[in-house]
């Protein structure tokens, strides 16, 4: 969990990508107004052109809103707390519960900035929950790994 001293939530997604050093200024504000004139997120745009990759994007990310990056990766699902999420929220917002500690279950999110996502979780989800980032890639085959391979677009 982030603490106080290194919680950026304050500061815009590219000061933040800019004070780690992961992108020059100059190439920051390019991907900034290609961002704005297309009506994109920038991190979208600094993937796209390459400047960033996925995993640096969901720390800052991760970094920005004062949550947890785990390597989901790396981590065993816990299938009860697979369960307690539905297979369509879980899809449709990108999100997969994976551990349960203590009364919380514990949810990977590719997105921890979409607030409609979060509240559908936390509703869905008795007792509490607690929120960490994941990669969309790596949320991706953890949802595969515990739903099997479906198409995005029926969810």
């Amino acid at each position: 969990m982030a603490t106080a001293e290194n919680h950026d939530g304050d500061l815009p997604l590219g000061e933040v990508i800019t004070r780690a050093g992961l992108v020059a200024p100059n190439e920051l504000y390019a991907a900034l107004a290609t961002a704005r004139a297309a009506g994109r997120r920038l991190g979208d745009v600094l993937l796209e052109q390459g400047l960033l990759g996925e995993r640096d994007l969901a720390r800052m990310v991760a970094a920005q809103e004062g949550l947890e990056f785990v390597d989901l990766g790396k981590l065993d699902l816990d299938q009860s707390a697979v369960d307690l999420l539905s297979e369509r929220t879980s899809r449709r917002h990108r999100s997969v519960a994976f551990r349960s500690e203590g009364a919380a279950t514990i949810v990977a999110v590719a997105d921890p900035t979409d607030p409609e996502a979060l509240d559908a979780i936390v509703a869905e989800i008795p007792g509490g929950v607690r929120f960490v980032v994941a990669t969309a890639g790596e949320v991706d085959a953890a949802l595969a790994e515990a739903f099997g391979v479906a198409p995005a677009e029926a969810w």
